[in-house]
């Protein structure tokens, strides 16, 4: 596997200093973008990813602090490795681009013969503080994954655990008189229901918990995108037939797409957009469940519900970026734990989830992971529609030639399918169902 040379910006208005320098470096194996004022420099590192930048203090359009600056401001050089030549003897010169930004520093007359060892000690420390900043950032995600799936969880505790008090409270109280068979049975068997619902979410809990607490780590392998699909449906399908929830679904994956993520996880989030979907129904409903690639290649998951429609607050808050993620934690309904589980675990893969709501079309949920997660197998090759076409034209003329003995019909081009989106816009009307 070829090695990726790195990339550096040299910025220098001396044509000597940028030419020596750049030869230099590439002749140490680096890959050298060379310009000659300020100006340039600031829109090169708008533009593109450096491994490391040289820039020379003193240049025309703009100097090398305002560079500086410009690069630390945003773009993608925030944290590039910057070295500043200056031929200043003050220090304040060195002060001023240290406080821009600067990495590393320096003087001319340079000497070239520890330019590149120099240039390379200063790649190797951004490389070591790029990597401790990527393992702090993973480490404060993870913690955060772990604190809001324990404390959406926890929030499921809530219903039950009212109802459990509810009626123990009227059974107590007699709040219906004298307490008689068929009354006592029918909230016995609501505080059951209410029962097992909490020790349900009291196992996913401690399942979540001992995931999470364990393993602070996400997985990044390639998972069956149908395998995923198909045994999630299986799953959750004896829960919808005790329900009595129609389940229709449609799967469209290639034999052999992959996604790349943590299988428990993203396994974790497909079921609950479905499990969400079949408990938010009421019984004799159809549920409906799709699965595919997108045109452009995402993984989509997306369902339909006639449940009760989701707060307008709720969507509001789930189809905003990732980043308001933490107000999606407010306090909310116990039966809404389900798409909260789910968007959780799908921005955990750069995915998004969102949601639309009226009475008419019902709750629509879709979940999506980028194609840059996703691995679709290699196309089959097709017969062209001119090649269909020719076929055709070419069995008619057996089928006419008296030398041909044949009882079959002329032979006719299949008609062609017209191409559709597999992934639905995220509208609801009269006519969208």
């Amino acid at each position: 596997m070829k090695r990726r040379l790195h990339h550096v910006l040299v910025a220098d208005d001396d044509p000597v200093y940028r030419d020596v320098a750049s030869a230099a470096l590439e002749q140490a194996g680096f890959k050298v973008t060379a310009v000659s004022d300020g100006g340039e420099a600031i829109a090169a590192l708008k533009s593109s990813l450096f491994d490391i930048a040289i820039v020379d203090l003193t240049m025309p359009v703009a100097d090398g602090v305002t560079v500086i600056e410009s690069g630390r401001a945003d773009g993608p050089n925030i944290h590039t490795p910057i070295i500043v030549i200056t031929g200043h003897d003050d220090a304040s010169a060195v002060d001023g681009a240290y406080k821009a930004g600067a990495t590393s520093f320096l003087t001319k007359p340079l000497n070239w013969l520890l330019f590149t060892p120099h240039v390379e000690f200063v790649l190797r420390s951004g490389q070591v503080e790029a990597e401790l900043r990527a393992a702090n950032a993973a480490a404060a995600f993870l913690s955060d994954l772990k604190s809001q799936m324990m404390s959406a969880l926890a929030r499921e505790f809530q219903a039950p655990i009212k109802t459990i008090f509810g009626f123990s409270e009227l059974i107590r109280k007699q709040v219906y008189g004298p307490l008689m068979p068929q009354m006592y049975g029918e909230l016995a068997i609501d505080m059951g229901l209410g029962a097992q619902q909490l020790n349900a979410s009291l196992l996913k809990l401690m399942d979540f918990g001992k995931t999470l607490t364990k393993q602070l780590e996400m997985k990044a392998e390639p998972i069956s995108i149908a395998d995923l699909v198909n045994q999630s449906l299986s799953a959750l399908g004896p829960k919808a037939e005790r329900r009595g929830v129609i389940l229709k679904t449609q799967v469209n994956i290639p034999e052999g797409a992959t996604v790349n993520g943590d299988p428990g996880l993203l396994s974790q989030a497909v079921r609950s957009l479905m499990d969400n979907a079949i408990r938010l129904s009421p019984r004799g409903a159809v549920v409906e469940i799709n699965a595919g690639l997108a045109g452009d290649g995402a993984f989509g998951v997306w369902t339909t519900d006639h449940g009760p429609p989701i707060p307008a607050e709720l969507v509001a808050e789930f189809n905003t970026s990732a980043t308001n993620r933490p107000s999606i934690m407010a306090q909310s309904e116990s039966r809404d734990v389900g798409i909260k589980i789910a968007k959780i675990l799908t921005e955990a893969h750069q995915g998004r989830l969102e949601i639309r709501s009226d009475p008419v079309g019902g709750n629509l949920v879709r979940l999506e992971i980028p194609k840059e997660r996703c691995v679709a197998p290699s196309a089959t090759l097709q017969p062209t529609p001119a090649s269909v076409e020719r076929l055709a034209a070419i069995g008619n003329e057996l089928a006419q030639d008296l030398r041909v003995r044949t009882a079959r019909a002329p032979l006719r081009a299949e008609p062609q399918l017209r191409d559709t989106p597999l992934m639905p816009p995220l509208s609801f009307g009269k006519n969208s169902r």
